[in-house]
């Protein structure tokens, strides 16, 4: 997003003209301040306090401090002197296996107020120059690409709506000097003293130093992550146009037409079509790996790169992406013929649908709804002679034969009368119960999800 020209000055009158301006352009009614009560947040809410704009607080309880109540009831105080609605969200911040507590609080936040900002909502959040600082440092540190190495934008879409960041291009100092002029009182979190926390470490011991040979430092990195943050939107620009043309289906790639480009353009091509299902992005080094298998020119069906419960499969000459599913294709469901199933295992909901008109499709004879009906998967050895075919076939021949990747054949849905199988749901039905009118079909319907 591009972003909004600040004045050096810290003012109610600068802070109301970007509201207005992205209240204007992007329908915006409302703003939600992240409201910690330390300094950063207490200059913000004070700002947005005098531009008289419809603002509420939210203050996230991570839980992870005993003082984190009293912390609460200063930022309600202050909230009720600036007559600002104010909220508390509990949240769970404990760090999972393999993930930082800083990681940890950071998603947990988020995540709270995906959940309340909607399209017509701003959520507006204190960090500033310095704190850009830091964080292209620490990516710079983990070895980030442009996207990474962007930093925090100013502006970006969020959850339904979207976030701000007013005091980015803003310095710690000129915070401070606010606050201090206007008398404003804040709490002090002693764990920003914490020098085990990589944040932390980078903004009390090494920034320090390397600011007494590059006093401009804060203002520089900013520039570059201006520089970074274009460069990736460069690159996503030229990663969609080459996804064009080797795009089979949203979940499918053509691996001859991918083994045109060279390694650096398949790579950029792979983050935006992750980008696009909105998974988890990749590491570098899972890319190359991803990379590496397409160069062979096997069709090997078991080739298989995770990460963080998304998976890449390569099937003939197709590479896919899905989401990694725990699947027990042993089990079992009754289903009504007037109900739909939810099948969470394979996302999917399977219904019997009624009274279908259809031209030359075949249908299922009503006469399979006077047997008890289940839904099953593929355990082995099932046959199925399909409606208008000669002869009986294997559930493997078939699949061959339609071409469905291996992984997926225990994840399709088998529709028994009793014990007889009569359709393999979404591809044949049993020529021994097929018909042309009166008759009913089951559907499969992927879930929704996120």
């Amino acid at each position: 997003m591009a972003n909004i020209q600040n004045s050096p000055i810290l003012t109610a009158e600068r802070l109301a003209q970007q509201l207005m301006q992205l209240a204007n352009q992007h329908n915006i009614k409302t703003w939600c301040l992240a409201y910690s009560g330390g300094v950063d947040s207490q200059v913000l809410l004070h700002l947005l306090h005098l531009t008289k704009l419809q603002v509420t607080a939210v203050y996230i309880d991570h839980g992870l401090q005993a003082v984190s109540t009293e912390w609460a009831k200063h930022c309600a105080y202050q909230c009720q002197q600036f007559d600002i609605p104010f909220q508390v969200i509990s949240v769970d911040a404990l760090p999972k296996r393999g993930e930082g507590p800083e990681a940890a609080a950071r998603m947990a936040r988020y995540a709270a107020f995906k959940t309340l900002i909607k399209d017509d909502m701003c959520l507006l959040t204190a960090q500033h120059q310095d704190d850009q600082s830091e964080t292209v440092l620490l990516q710079l540190l983990r070895g980030a690409g442009a996207a990474g190495l962007s930093a925090m934008s100013e502006l970006s879409e969020f959850s339904a709506g979207w976030h701000f960041r007013p005091l980015i291009n803003d310095t710690q100092e000129s915070i401070l000097e606010y606050a201090e002029l206007h008398s404003l009182t804040w709490v002090d979190d002693p764990t920003n003293q914490q020098q085990d926390y990589y944040r932390n470490y980078l903004r009390h011991r090494v920034i320090p130093e390397i600011k007494q040979r590059w006093p401009s430092l804060d203002k520089t990195l900013s520039v570059f992550a201006q520089q970074q943050a274009e460069n990736a939107e460069l690159l996503t620009v030229l990663g969609d146009i080459d996804l064009q043309t080797v795009l089979i289906e949203e979940d499918c790639l053509e691996i001859a037409s991918l083994k045109k480009f060279d390694d650096a353009r398949i790579r950029n091509l792979l983050r935006c079509w992750v980008k696009r299902l909105k998974y988890s992005m990749p590491s570098r080094a899972v890319l190359l790996q991803i990379v590496q298998q397409l160069q062979g020119e096997s069709h090997d069906t078991h080739s298989l790169v995770s990460w963080a419960g998304v998976e890449v499969r390569r099937f003939r000459d197709r590479l896919f992406i899905l989401k990694t599913l725990k699947h027990d294709p042993s089990q079992v469901f009754d289903l009504k013929p007037n109900q739909s199933l939810v099948i969470s295992s394979i996302e999917t909901t399977i219904i019997v649908q009624q009274n279908v008109v259809s031209e030359n499709v075949y249908l299922l004879s009503k006469d399979i709804l006077s047997f008890p009906l289940s839904i099953r998967f593929r355990q082995g050895g099932e046959l199925l002679k399909p409606a208008g075919r000669s002869g009986s076939h294997t559930l493997k021949s078939l699949f061959q034969e339609a071409a469905i990747p291996s992984w997926q054949r225990d994840r399709i849905p088998l529709l028994y009368a009793g014990d007889e199988l009569v359709a393999i749901v979404g591809y044949w039905l049993a020529d021994k119960y097929a018909v042309k009118v009166d008759g009913v079909l089951p559907v499969a319907l992927k879930l929704l999800t996120d």
